[in-house]
């Protein structure tokens, strides 16, 4: 009986030690989830596609998105980007007064 009592414990103590695995992975994947969805969204902000704006080179798109920072002809699509990126945006001389 005491032997059975034992067998029983320890199953319900590996069980409980799975089952708090299980919540910590689980855990793990929906935070790792949410990153990578995350950091594709905050790449897609960066760069805006029109497909209305089809191009041969880069000087064509400039017509298309006169607001962009920068537009590019990728693959006969404007690409244009909406700021500076920040490395651009270290001045490398103070500003004149």
């Amino acid at each position: 009986m005491h032997l059975l009592h034992n067998k029983h414990s320890l199953a319900i103590m590996l069980y409980d030690r799975m089952d708090s695995t299980r919540k910590s992975s689980l855990t793990l994947v929906f935070l790792l989830a949410f990153f990578i969805i995350a950091s594709d969204m905050g790449m897609k902000s960066e760069a805006q596609i029109s497909p209305l704006a089809r191009c041969s080179k880069d000087s064509d798109c400039k017509r298309y998105c006169p607001t962009c920072y920068q537009c590019n002809c990728v693959r006969r699509v404007c690409l244009c980007e909406n700021s500076p990126p920040l490395a651009n945006n270290i001045h490398s001389q103070a500003p004149p007064y």
